[in-house]
């Protein structure tokens, strides 16, 4: 294992995070007439100094790092980058509120993996620079901590497109075979930058103030879901506010190559794009669906669009793993309650802000077993495996249901873990949180219901469900080769 490599690339995230500190400490200084906002700023200083120190701990013993970096190498720097931010992003829950480790961890854990679960219950203790600190978290895990320094750093090589496919979940194709992956990283941060300015500039227009509207833009484009309020975006109570929002995550949802290339004006390459189409229509179906399940009564066209938006709100909000909410779900008729839950579980498109098994896994698998259904009866017919009008190996199918299989094995450990450590949750929001938590989708059933938070679990259960966050953010990968012993062997 070349450790100065490591070293060197966890550096330069301390970096980022104490740059995103440095902010929150401008927010600090704008807001110092709140009360509350009094002794948040000795704070700031001592996470910046902290971040700052702790950087250049690991860059100077590195600075001569070589440049050549191996498939393990950037593994762990994956993994243990996310950790590293995690518990370095903890730092102004504990400093500034006064918080336990676990819920200092869980709530970092949360941001920086845009699921937007918490363990806070009144908003009102937060000082504005934590609330910003919050929100802005899920912006920078949006694009990934390791795109940000894929996207600087130019000599990784070879290295960086291994980098980038752990963290950015891109599927096969694209132009990433063909074009330098730094390129492709910077391509992303301008792409979602734009986005980033445009939503702003509608929730805004929406009637959103600054400061409200930067946090929950910060939470809409990466699909995060942390809100400024407790009661999220049902605070506003504004259909206009509402679809702005749904139109973001929408947006959230779809690959950032997709995007690239409606940018790039390759309208072929959107209109042979089955992952899009397959994830809008799951959309509009499961919206159309649970309207159709809540509707009581259709005489009334004010309360037919009121459910049709609040459906499809929900919707959008769960398949892209945001988490916002403009009605407690939970009571609505059970049957709403398990699409709900199936889309989170599929997830958004791959190579987004999403979470969950992704669009084009979920569409591959249906294909794979249609094929070995048909080969069961007609053994000797022979079909390539399409998608999106490229062919997928049989090396790349088995990689795709080895990935189902472990996605599957993960959550039903995980249910019987969390059991284990919450004995008195009850069996619908013990699977749903861990599924939420998996997914990075946030608010799950029960217990854990959107206007219900995490904060009642046990330490064991957050700092559990912590690790269960990072996990999904990561699709598993770089978090379990950090246990294998052969990752740490001296490196070769």
């Amino acid at each position: 294992m070349n450790y100065s490599i490591i070293f060197k690339m966890l550096s330069l995230v301390l970096g980022v995070m104490a740059v995103a500190f440095s902010i929150c400490a401008g927010v600090s200084v704008i807001y110092s007439q709140v009360p509350i906002e009094a002794e948040a700023m000795p704070a700031w200083i001592c996470v910046i100094a902290f971040a700052l120190l702790l950087s250049f701990a690991f860059y100077l013993p590195s600075r001569n790092a070589p440049k050549k970096l191996f498939k393990k190498e950037a593994m762990c720097v994956v993994g243990l980058g996310w950790i590293l931010a995690s518990l370095v992003g903890a730092l102004p829950y504990i400093l500034i509120l006064n918080c336990p480790f676990s819920d200092a961890i869980f709530e970092a854990s949360s941001g920086l993996t845009t699921t937007g679960s918490s363990v806070f219950g009144d908003f009102d203790l937060i000082p504005p620079s934590l609330m910003f600190w919050r929100c802005m978290s899920h912006w920078i895990g949006g694009a990934g901590v390791v795109v940000f320094f894929v996207a600087v750093l130019s000599f990784l090589g070879s290295g960086a497109k291994i980098i980038f496919s752990n963290e950015a979940s891109a599927n096969a194709g694209g132009g990433l075979e063909t074009e330098r992956i730094q390129s492709w990283a910077l391509r992303i941060l301008m792409i979602y930058g734009a986005i980033s300015i445009i939503c702003l500039t509608v929730f805004r227009l929406c009637g959103m103030g600054w400061f409200d509207g930067i946090c929950h833009m910060f939470s809409t484009v990466s699909t995060g879901g942390f809100s400024v309020y407790e009661d999220s975006m049902a605070h506003y109570d504004s259909l206009l506010i509402d679809w702005a929002v749904v139109l973001f995550m929408t947006i959230g949802g779809i690959s950032f190559m997709t995007l690239i290339f409606f940018v790039r004006g390759k309208f072929d390459k959107l209109r042979r794009d089955e992952e899009l189409w397959t994830y809008l229509a799951i959309l509009a179906t499961v919206g159309t669906a649970i309207t159709l399940m809540r509707m009581e009564d259709f005489a009334s066209l004010g309360a037919w669009w009121h459910t049709f938006s609040s459906s499809v709100f929900q919707t959008v909000s769960l398949m892209t793993t945001t988490g916002f909410y403009t009605e407690d779900y939970q009571l609505w008729k059970p049957g709403t309650q398990v699409l709900l839950m199936m889309v989170i579980i599929i997830g958004g498109c791959g190579g987004s802000t999403s979470g969950g098994l992704k669009v084009w896994r979920a569409i591959a698998a249906f294909k794979i077993c249609r094929r070995d259904v048909e080969r069961s009866f007609r053994p000797h017919v022979v079909r390539n495996l399409r998608l999106s009008g490229r062919n997928v190996s049989d090396e790349s199918s088995t990689d795709i249901i080895t990935y189902i299989v472990l996605f599957a094995m993960v959550i039903l450990a995980s249910f019987v873990v969390l059991a284990i450590l919450q004995p008195e949750l009850s069996f619908a929001g013990c699977v749903s949180a861990v599924l939420s938590s998996f997914s990075n989708a946030g608010p799950g059933l029960n217990e854990v219901a959107p206007v219900d938070n995490y904060g009642f679990m046990s330490d064991a259960g957050k700092i559990f469900l912590s690790i269960v966050m990072i996990m999904g953010r990561l699709e598993i990968f770089a978090i379990i080769v950090l246990f294998m012993p052969s990752l740490w062997k001296k490196f070769q």
